[in-house]
């Protein structure tokens, strides 16, 4: 499956690794040493998410990851099937 990040840019799901929100991963410092190893491209100035794929590069996206996990947990492709979002809400709805 193919996951779309913002703009023009499209990747492969199989590829991605994981979906971090943008303030909360710049916040934590354990993160942000390990974002800072990556090779970042931006997809806005205005980043909501980052993505991050296999072979060492981050994605910038102007997409919450809530929607992007969401989308990418819709099309029931690994790595994304069931990840513990519709969980977390089916929980918070009862």
């Amino acid at each position: 499956m193919i996951l779309h990040l913002g703009g023009d840019f499209f990747v492969r799901t199989k590829k991605i690794l994981m979906i971090l929100d943008y303030e909360e991963a710049v916040a934590n410092k354990d993160t942000s040493l390990f974002l800072q190893g990556l090779e970042m491209e931006a997809l806005t100035d205005q980043p909501k998410a980052i993505v991050v794929t296999d072979g060492k590069k981050a994605y910038l996206s102007p997409i919450s990851p809530r929607t992007l996990l969401r989308r990418a947990d819709a099309g029931g492709d690994a790595p994304f099937a069931g990840t513990g979002l519709k969980r977390q809400e089916k929980e918070g709805s009862s």
